[in-house]
């Protein structure tokens, strides 16, 4: 067992002394940093740290058509017609409304 740390070391010690003055571009080191495989961690951390851009414009009228659609009654633009009949000081409001029913015939 001596003999494999022994030779372990030693080449340790000679990769040591060869590469001490040898330096990295940063194309190299980003491209290594790019290719290297990350942990589940390192992934989750990016992936929570994201910034999110929303433009302002879009948001504010996203937002206001969701409060409109919220908030304004769905039979307001139905055309209804209307007939007021007055009696002795009383007001009678008749409305017609038409409503396409499909036929089923009950054999």
């Amino acid at each position: 067992m001596e003999k494999k740390d022994k030779l372990g070391t030693e080449l340790k010690k000679i990769m040591e002394e060869e590469t001490f003055d040898m330096t990295l571009s940063q194309a190299a080191t980003d491209n290594i940093l790019k290719n290297k495989k990350k942990k589940l961690s390192q992934r989750m951390n990016e992936f929570l740290n994201r910034e999110i851009e929303i433009p302002l414009a879009p948001a504010i009228i996203g937002l206001a058509a969701l409060f409109a659609i919220t908030v304004i009654p769905k039979n307001i633009f139905d055309l209804q017609e209307r007939q007021i009949i007055n009696i002795e000081g009383s007001q009678i409001i008749v409305r017609e409304r038409y409503e396409v029913v499909k036929n089923e015939d009950k054999n």
